[in-house]
């Protein structure tokens, strides 16, 4: 009787209905480590060193970072509440991933803490990026090219340089999601997607849709139903419990969508009910041709870096639809390009669709499959995988020498960052200045200051931001902003033209009354750099009403409104970096109906301006159109010199001018002679020295 030979026991075959987890690969070697430690570490030195410069010149020009500065500060302290957004900070935005930021920020509570840490953060998504490119593509040095791919990205520059925002820091554990995802790694995949939730209500739009993608045919069902569970779970806490409980009228986010309806039933009926008009809202802005200009080039902008891989992974650029959705149809500008932290959830899920597009390239190019052993020998699918990750770099570079953050070359025309990234000659001129006038302000008490100087007194209980007082309202909001009490300082440059854009009709009255409630008087001055105190015990001259008349006598009228009558220099010498005094003399001669501006321009022998400077007549404060008729008022400014100024004689020059919306315009005199001198009023010459040494 013959026997049967014994067959080997397959191994069983995976459900259909269960996606089979991918085979972890080998861990990376020393040298890739050390690589991809290095970049992530230059990366993170770069930025941070910015971030640092930045602050120290007082370039930080928004109050984004104070806001979340005083939030964590606060939380350390048991209070929610933000006086500069006047309402508790969850009800603004559900960042609850200050509650863990706020045991480091203890160990250093500084703005720079939370600056330094979103650099580090953002670094560390080269990670992931690093670790899913090795899996998709098989080879450590094309991961290497896609990890820089990352840190290079502009969009991620722009976005690690504009202030702090917990948002900003979901894109690094998104992109750990995405990875986590795709080694099939339950609970660091769900561990990462709660880090992301943490950091903005709105996460929970991205996580949604990485949780719809899991639960395609042929993918691990539980966790999609898992991210979608905790995406779902996010927003019930965020819409449900926390916002409806510490919102506050300071903040009226749904105004953002104005243009499609006044409630948010009415906005998604009318997106569903108008689906082209939804879509052409992704390229194009009905009425606002710069608008539209800017949303088309955002799509150059996002894909161009990446040499456009991305879109040969549509299926993953699914992920970011409701984010950019949430962006592209609201009216604000700012959302629209890449200078702002909007693309912050927007750039982990292109840099996964750019990794997984390039292997997808590779394969259509060489149709065979990417594998580990086609990967370590030369080759075709090797040399397509190196060559077209290396032109994607390529691309990169030259992205950002078009607009970058760091390398832009100005070769085209296209909208710069609101703020500065490093500091001109007149930043580091007023910054002695401005330092002096922060070390004078009380260590207690309420505070009212100018975007530049609130991170560094955000940490106090009471402060207020001045943006707020100019426009009268919250921001995003229709709520009367109310003058605040038991304010013992007030800190701004009055004449900066950022500012001047929130500026309003009442805004002088508005702080006249801050002033005159809180007993503040000008101690310290330097340009339109102006410090109040309540009640000091000396004080500095601005404006004069019931001067004697100009030693110097001069007699223009402006707009029929405003007579200069004349000018003094008490030095006509003064060192660089110094302050140049010099007295304006004026009077009202009719109603003013607007806001006087002063323009003082340096020049030298041949005539060329070495600088100019515009400003609010009467520091913003004191208006001619509240100056009493026929009498003379004497304005003291102390022009300041700035840094990089040739010693030699110059020629100061005066013009006026009225602010009005969208921009200053000249005023007209009745002196038909100006007009040769290009409505430049001669004030004398000005000797300019040497700084002496320290």
């Amino acid at each position: 009787m013959s026997k049967r030979k014994a067959q080997p026991r397959s191994s069983e075959r995976p459900s259909p209905r269960v996606a089979a987890i991918p085979a972890a690969p080998a861990p990376p070697s020393r040298r890739a480590l050390v690589t991809l430690i290095a970049l992530m570490a230059a990366y993170a030195g770069v930025y941070g060193l910015i971030a640092v410069v930045k602050y120290r010149y007082y370039l930080y020009f928004n109050f984004d970072l104070a806001i979340f500065v005083q939030a964590t500060d606060q939380a350390l302290r048991g209070t929610l509440f933000s006086s500069i957004r006047g309402m508790n900070w969850l009800g603004d935005h559900v960042s609850l991933i200050l509650f863990l930021l706020a045991p480091l920020y203890a160990v250093a509570r500084h703005p720079l803490t939370l600056l330094i840490l979103q650099c580090v953060a953002l670094a560390l998504g080269a990670w992931p990026v690093f670790a899913l490119a090795r899996r998709e593509l098989k080879h450590e040095g094309v991961a290497l090219l896609c990890a820089a791919l990352y840190l290079l990205y502009p969009a991620l520059g722009y976005s690690n340089l504009f202030e702090f925002h917990p948002e900003v820091l979901a894109t690094s554990t998104l992109l750990a999601t995405i990875s986590c995802m795709a080694a099939g790694r339950f609970g660091p995949t769900m561990l990462f997607a709660t880090l992301s939730l943490l950091c903005k209500e709105d996460v929970a739009l991205a996580v949604g849709m990485l949780g719809l993608v899991a639960l395609l045919p042929g993918r691990p069902r539980r966790l999609g139903l898992a991210l979608l569970g905790l995406a779902a779970v996010s927003l019930v806490i965020s819409f449900g419990i926390i916002r409806p409980a510490l919102s506050s009228a300071a903040a009226e986010y749904g105004k953002m969508y104005k243009d499609w309806g006044a409630s948010l039933p009415e906005v998604a009926r009318n997106l569903i009910t108008h689906p082209l008009r939804a879509v052409s809202a992704f390229f194009d802005t009905p009425g606002a041709p710069v608008d539209s200009q800017l949303k088309r080039a955002y799509w150059l902008q996002m894909f161009g870096p990446l040499l456009f891989l991305p879109l040969l992974s549509p299926l993953t650029l699914a992920v970011a639809l409701p984010v950019l959705a949430e962006h592209f149809l609201s009216f604000r500008p700012q959302q629209h390009g890449l200078l702002f932290q909007y693309t912050a959830l927007v750039t982990p899920v292109m840099m996964a669709a750019a990794v997984r597009g390039l292997a997808r390239l590779v394969r259509g190019i060489t149709r065979a499959p990417i594998t580990a052993e086609a990967m370590a020998r030369p080759g075709r699918v090797r040399a397509v995988a190196l060559g077209a990750a290396g032109a994607a770099l390529a691309a990169s570079v030259l992205c950002n020498l078009l607009y970058g953050p760091l390398l832009r070359q100005g070769w085209i025309p296209l909208p710069a960052a609101i703020e500065s990234f490093w500091p001109n000659r007149f930043d580091r001129t007023q910054r002695g200045y401005r330092d002096r006038m922060v070390s004078r302000v009380p260590a207690t008490g309420g505070v009212v200051a100018a975007f530049e100087f609130l991170p560094r007194l955000a940490s106090r209980r009471d402060v207020h931001s001045m943006h707020h007082l100019y426009t009268g309202h919250y921001t995003f909001s229709s709520q009367p902003y109310p003058v605040p009490t038991g304010v013992v300082a007030m800190l701004a440059d009055v004449g900066d033209q950022r500012l001047a854009s929130y500026v309003q009709q009442d805004t002088p009255l508005r702080l006249r009354d801050l002033t005159d409630r809180n007993r503040l008087r000008p101690v310290d001055a330097a340009g339109d750099l102006v410090l109040f105190l309540r009640e000091p015990a000396d004080t500095v001259e601005l404006v004069r009403v019931g001067a004697p008349a100009a030693p110097i006598a001069r007699h223009v009228v402006y707009d029929h409104q405003l007579a200069f009558t004349g000018f003094a220099m008490p030095e006509s010498t003064v060192a660089v970096g110094g302050v140049l005094p010099i007295e304006t003399y004026w009077r009202r001669v009719a109603a003013a109906d607007r806001q006087f501006l002063m323009f003082l321009v340096l020049r030298d022998a041949s005539g060329t301006a070495v600088f100019s400077l515009g400003r609010h007549l009467g520091y913003l404060l004191y208006p001619a159109a509240l100056w009493p008729a026929d009498t003379t008022v004497r304005e003291s400014y102390r022009m300041i010199i700035p840094l990089g100024t040739e010693p030699g004689v110059y020629t100061l020059g005066l013009r006026v001018g009225w602010w009005r919306a969208g921009g200053p315009a000249l005023s007209e005199p009745d002196d038909p002679s100006l007009a040769a001198n290009q409505l430049l009023v001669d004030l004398g010459r000005v000797t300019v020295v040497e700084a002496p040494r320290p």
